[in-house]
């Protein structure tokens, strides 16, 4: 007993010693690194999927307006979007907020030595030099710095990150295990004929020996909103009819839904902006009994749900901030099986080029090639690991492969390990100027007949995302798209419109959650000299949830641990 008393004792001493001179605890209040890091937030069950995500209660002052600062309910909206399926309206009022992360962060890091390029920092900024802030550094020290279309240049280059980079700033787009349960809804995937759905999974019946490949394809389908445009032909004695009545009925109203209508008489389409709502297609069919327009209605209200991926953050739905259109996707599959099939295949599009990679199971090879030139290759090797098979004890024999196009490069992963040099796709300079979606100085901005023309494009490019199983059958275990951070302009005072070179012995430091992050984009001093940096956060610990215990008539509120939340960061 004394044995276990001094260790006790020693215990407490070593703690106390490493948390007066080594460690120190901070607490995460705001979003700007959501979700990869959380402020106070609202921890959300979507009723229709049951996706768990975070809705942010508490916001830097980086965006115009941002609705609430404090982590209480007063004044902010009480309604949130569901990440996963596109659920709106969900009301989270009744739900209690909960702690932001707390990081254990060693505050002698960088008495040695410099932060890397995506390394996550405390330090205090020049900005507001009384506040602690939590970012990840970007830009070192005489670099030239520019932010283009969402992705980072450096020195006229642009960047690319390691696969355990990409995984710690990736955010889903759709999953298959959590499908929404609505007749109105559609999932994000398309299946062919060889496979089939059971319970949360998918079963591939490609006849061995036939050489067959069942594929399943990507579609982002958006339930509602957008800011997308879609067109679909139409004659002009078609729509003549039921848009005059439309317009005259409308005439007086400053806004409603009918804005999102228009009809092209000189190119004759009727044209959508994001996805159609139900009342307004009840209305249009109502207006006309032509059936060359029911047609085109019943046409464009299927087609404005198909959508490009944005930067839409569940976590903001409060923030009023305008979506970007996202390229870069990364595609993770687990797939297991008795009997192995000859092959696991995936296409990835990057721009007008689709490049497969093809998984030899026998030899336990992979190759990645151009589908236009399948001699320009690169090969490698991966293990077979063991799948946890869902909703079952059992574990088969199987892989999980990561895909992405992050940063104009592919990039694959088998079982957690890289058994490929990334294939680079595109050039790293810059887009020029007026390639810019983002230049609110462009003469000529687009027309909404181009609008809806990239969409169509984006659309297309899309659904070549594809996963196929050769020659078998297999199971496949879990389907996830994430898409990567798009760095917004924010307020456009640096690296925006123009290059910024990094002071000496300073750092550029931006959030994940770019819409809503204060940071060197926005700050009139962007630059954070080492000696502000307080240390590097390593572990996010002691997370909780908050919860109520009943004494009676007595509702206590408490606060139970979430295990779940401990991590190390990236």
């Amino acid at each position: 007993m004394r044995h276990t008393a001094e260790l006790s004792a020693l215990f407490v001493i070593v703690v106390i010693l490493l948390r007066g001179f080594v460690l120190e605890g901070y607490l995460i209040s705001t979003g700007s690194m959501a979700p990869n890091l959380l402020g106070f937030h609202k921890r959300i069950i979507c009723p229709t999927c049951d996706n768990l995500f975070a809705f942010g209660v508490t916001f830097d002052d980086s965006v115009d307006p941002v609705v609430g600062k404090s982590s209480g309910d007063s004044g902010l909206r009480s309604y949130a979007t569901c990440p996963n399926c596109g659920q709106v309206n969900i009301n989270v009022s009744k739900v209690p907020n909960a702690h932001g992360d707390q990081l254990l962060v060693h505050k002698h890091a960088y008495d040695f030595r410099s932060p890397y390029r995506w390394e996550i920092v405390v330090f205090r900024s020049p900005h507001s030099p009384g506040e602690a802030f939590v970012k990840r550094v970007v830009g070192l020290p005489g670099e030239q710095l520019l932010v283009r279309e969402g992705d980072l240049f450096v020195n006229g280059r642009r960047t690319r990150r390691p696969v355990d980079i990409q995984r710690a700033m990736r955010l889903l787009v759709s999953d298959f295990h959590h499908l929404a349960e609505d007749d109105d809804w559609e999932m994000s995937w398309h299946a062919d004929k060889h496979w089939e759905q059971s319970g949360d999974t998918l079963v591939s019946h490609a006849q061995a020996g036939s050489d067959q490949t069942a594929w399943i394809q990507f579609r982002n389908w958006r339930w509602h909103g957008g800011d997308h445009f879609v067109e679909t032909p139409l004659g002009a004695d078609d729509a003549q009819e039921a848009m005059l009545d439309l317009r005259e009925r409308f005439r007086n109203l400053p806004v409603s839904i009918a804005d999102r209508i228009e009809y092209d008489r000189e190119r004759e389409v009727l044209r959508c902006q994001g996805v159609m709502p139900v009342e307004l297609q009840k209305l249009l069919l109502s207006r006309s009994s032509n059936k060359n327009f029911h047609a085109a209605i019943y046409r464009i209200a299927a087609l404005s749900h198909l959508a490009p991926v944005t930067d839409h953050y569940g976590y903001n739905s409060m923030v009023t901030a305008e979506e970007h259109e996202v390229r870069d996707l990364m595609m993770v599959a687990s797939v297991s099986w008795d009997l192995p099939p000859d092959a696991v295949v995936m296409q990835v599009p990057v721009e007008n080029e689709t490049y497969e990679v093809r998984l030899d199971i026998a030899l336990q090879q992979i190759t990645l090639s151009p589908l236009s030139d399948p001699e320009e290759q690169v090969q490698g090797r991966f293990s077979i690991d063991t799948i946890q098979s869902a909703g079952e004890a059992d574990e088969r024999p199987g892989i999980e492969i990561e895909v992405s196009n992050f940063d104009r490069q592919i990039l694959v992963a088998v079982n957690g390990q890289t058994c490929l040099p990334p294939m680079v796709t595109e050039a790293d300079l810059p887009p020029d100027q007026d390639r810019n979606p983002d230049d609110r100085q462009a003469p000529f901005p687009p027309s909404d007949a181009e609008l809806a023309g990239r969409t169509a494009l984006l659309v297309q490019q899309q659904q070549r995302w594809k996963l196929g199983v050769t020659n078998g059958e297999a199971r496949l275990e879990s389907l996830k798209m994430y898409r990567d951070v798009y760095y917004t302009p924010g307020r456009r005072i640096n690296a925006v419109d123009r290059e910024y070179i990094v002071p000496p012995d300073s750092y550029f430091v931006q959030g994940d959650n770019s819409p809503v992050s204060s940071d060197s984009r926005n700050w009139t001093k962007p630059a954070v000299p080492h000696e502000m940096l307080l240390g590097k956060p390593f572990l996010v610990h002691l997370p909780s949830y908050p919860a109520t215990l009943s004494l009676g008539e007595r509702q206590i509120p408490i606060r139970i641990p979430d295990f779940s939340r401990i991590r190390y960061i990236r």
